[in-house]
């Protein structure tokens, strides 16, 4: 009897200990999952380009169409999500530009989205520009449409590059409207967008000198190709006004003169090779050919109207008709600093990219980039600026394509110099 007892009293313990068992075997693999699922989350949604968008366009205020994007197949990483960004703000462009800078050897690292990312204010995201290549996930697209939002208001860039006594420097701020007018809004525009580029040269280091057309077999040809035809060009940029092939105003070049007119009131840039250049107010100029005090500047140029004389706005508009100084155009003009030369091209007549700028707005432009002296060259379709074998501006021309012209200012490598 003892003994049959032990027996069931054994079994009922042996069927209480498998119960616990598997009790406790439950609870930790509960605990574990519990564990894991607090310490190791599964893995985001992936967001693509058009789950990005709408979130994109409502801190815009304005939608985007697809023709400014880029082709984004499949989960976009952060280096996506910011050139998407960039591209709805209407900043391909620039994005270009670096990739341009990228192909020369000094600056193999600048790369158009990551370098415009480390340079721009507001600046995104950080976890973005220091971790490009990780997916973007929808908790941090919050965090784009909060840059986005503070881009809106105001957003700018600057960048520089030196080479051999020339320096490249593009400015850029704004948000495009692909809706909005090409001109934009002068009287009520908002961080509107613009693009300029400039060039500034140590004049007494490199040489510069005016260059025509007829030098590549043509009356007239783009920028682009009178710079290339010319051995040692570091640099060049579009000249004076033009009519037909003619200039209009003064144009010597190299000591000689090609057209010997001093258009009345208009003003005028005169340099040598020596460095030595002058900036002649057409108020107070009637004409330079019987005055010997301009003899000694082989190179000369006629255009107007001067901006800025002895560091201060220069008023006179030089019987410039209306349209060409009241609305807004490309630009190009020449200025000092004291030291440099400064050429200057400010793109125009794009609502995404450059709105461009009346001649007042220029003037304000050249007064806050601290130059003592500046003069309007010819604008429009014909303003284009070219360094070391890439165009840094957009034409303005249906075509998209460089308006050919009659001349250009060259900027050469030490001891080189334009062909006869």
């Amino acid at each position: 009897m003892r003994f049959i007892k032990r027996e069931n009293i054994a079994g009922i313990d042996m069927k209480r200990s498998l119960a616990d068992i598997m009790i406790n075997r439950i609870l930790t693999a509960a605990l574990t999952f519990a564990l894991f699922a607090a310490f190791c989350p599964s893995p985001a949604a992936a967001v693509t380009a058009e789950d990005l968008k709408p979130a994109v366009f409502e801190a815009l205020g304005h939608s985007v169409p697809q023709k400014y994007f880029s082709g984004y197949e499949g989960p976009l990483t952060h280096k996506d999500a910011m050139r998407l960004c960039l591209e709805a703000m209407g900043w391909d462009f620039v994005i270009r530009a670096i990739d341009q800078i990228g192909i020369l050897p000094e600056w193999p690292e600048a790369e158009g989205v990551s370098f415009i990312a480390r340079t721009m204010s507001p600046a995104p995201p950080e976890a973005l520009v220091l971790r490009p290549d990780e997916p973007l996930e929808e908790e941090t697209t919050k965090a784009l449409s909060e840059w986005l939002e503070k881009c809106s208001e105001n957003v700018r860039w600057k960048a520089s590059f030196a080479y051999n006594d020339t320096e490249l420097i593009m400015i850029k701020r704004g948000i495009g409207d692909p809706e909005g007018p090409a001109n934009g809004d002068i009287e009520n525009g908002k961080n509107e967008p613009l693009f300029a580029a400039l060039l500034a040269v140590d004049m007494k280091n490199v040489p510069c000198q005016i260059a025509t057309a007829v030098m590549v077999g043509a009356n007239k040809a783009p920028l682009a190709t009178i710079a290339a035809e010319n051995f040692g060009v570091i640099g060049g940029i579009n000249g004076g006004y033009f009519a037909g092939a003619k200039p209009i105003g003064v144009l010597r070049r190299q000591g000689y003169t090609d057209s010997a007119k001093f258009w009345p009131n208009r003003s005028a840039f005169g340099w040598n090779e020596n460095g030595e250049y002058i900036f002649i107010d057409g108020k107070y100029t009637a004409s330079i050919s019987g005055d010997h005090r301009f003899d000694k500047f082989t190179e000369v140029l006629q255009a107007g109207p001067l901006l800025i004389k002895d560091g201060a706005p220069s008023p006179n508009t030089e019987k410039i008709h209306p349209s060409v100084l009241d609305l807004r155009h490309p630009r190009t003009f020449v200025a000092s600093s004291g030291k440099r030369i400064f050429w200057g091209v400010v793109d125009g007549r794009d609502s995404m990219h450059s709105v461009g700028m009346t001649i007042e707005e220029l003037r304000t432009f050249c007064s806050q980039l601290s130059f003592i002296s500046a003069l309007n060259l010819d604008g429009g379709g014909s303003s284009s600026l070219w360094w070391r074998g890439m165009t840094f501006s957009l034409p303005s021309n249906a075509s998209d394509r460089e308006r050919p012209i009659p001349y250009a200012i060259l900027m050469f490598e030490p001891g080189s110099g334009v062909r006869q």
